[in-house]
C-alpha cells in the first residue's frame, strides 16, 4: 500500500490529516523497507525530523496511537519492552522473525494457526480478539560472532 491509500483510510475516519500525520506515514513506510525492520518512536521522530524540526516525540506518539487505534499501524512489543511501528497491509496479517545479533527482523509468511486453536482449547471461555507471533535467534551473518549475549534492540 502507498501512503495515499492511507490517507484515504484517514479521510474515511475523519481523522485530520496534517502535514506532520503525513510526514509520519512516509516516515514509517520508507523507514521500515530501509532499516529492514519496524521503527521505534525515536526513529519514526529522527526521520520526521528532517522536514519538520520543531516536532516533538509526544507529538508521535500521540500520532501513532491513533494511527493504531485506527488500524493503520502495528505495535509490535519485542523483548526489552521495546515497542517498534510498521504500517497494516490490508491482507497481509505476518508474524516476525528476530535477530538478536543484528536486530533485523524477516516476515513469517504464515500465522501459526494451530497454537491458537490449542489456546482455544485449552481454555474454551477466553475470547482471543488478536494475538502476536515472534521468534528470536540469529540470522547467518550474526551466527558466527555469537557469544551467548544478546544485544537489545531497543537500543537501535
Amino acid at each position: 500500500m502507498m501512503v495515499g491509500d492511507y490517507l484515504e483510510q484517514l479521510k474515511q475516519k475523519r481523522i485530520r490529516i496534517t502535514p506532520q500525520r503525513l510526514e509520519i506515514l512516509r516516515a514509517i513506510q520508507e523507514g521500515t523497507r530501509a532499516a529492514g525492520h519496524p521503527l521505534s518512536a525515536e526513529e519514526i521522530l529522527q526521520r520526521v525530523r528532517e522536514r519538520y524540526p520543531a516536532v516533538s516525540l509526544d507529538t508521535v506518539y500521540r500520532t501513532l496511537a491513533t494511527f493504531v487505534e485506527q488500524g493503520l499501524v502495528s505495535q509490535i512489543q519485542f523483548r526489552g519492552q521495546c515497542r517498534r511501528f510498521e504500517l497494516v497491509r490490508k491482507g497481509k496479517h505476518h508474524h516476525h522473525l528476530v535477530c538478536l545479533g543484528c536486530g533485523k527482523t524477516r516476515e513469517l509468511p504464515f500465522c501459526p494457526s494451530e497454537v491458537l486453536k490449542q489456546a482455544q482449547l485449552q481454555y474454551p471461555d477466553f475470547l482471543i480478539q488478536d494475538h502476536t507471533f515472534t521468534i528470536y535467534g540469529f540470522c547467518s551473518g550474526c551466527q558466527d560472532g555469537w557469544g551467548g549475549g544478546s544485544e537489545d534492540l531497543c537500543e537501535r
